[in-house]
């Protein structure tokens, strides 16, 4: 897993990043980018203070999958 997460993530999932451990990280991106439901990921990020919308995921994801295609 990267050092930082890819493409451009918005304020509120960077200042979520930046709050993490490493391992944590490692889990956080993983569930981020291999497509847990993003209701999901919010309540698990809730469980531990960090307040997200699924909205916000969604839309870091669709931009990651347009930047891709637009690479590709």
């Amino acid at each position: 897993m990267s050092g930082a997460l890819p493409g451009n993530p918005g304020p509120r999932l960077q200042q979520i990043w930046e709050a993490l451990g490493e391992r944590e990280r490692e889990a956080f991106e993983r569930h981020l980018l291999e497509g847990t439901a993003a209701e999901d990921l919010v309540w698990i990020l809730d469980r531990y203070g960090h307040h997200v919308s699924a909205s916000t995921i969604r839309t870091y994801r669709r931009r990651l999958r347009q930047e891709e295609s637009d690479h590709a």
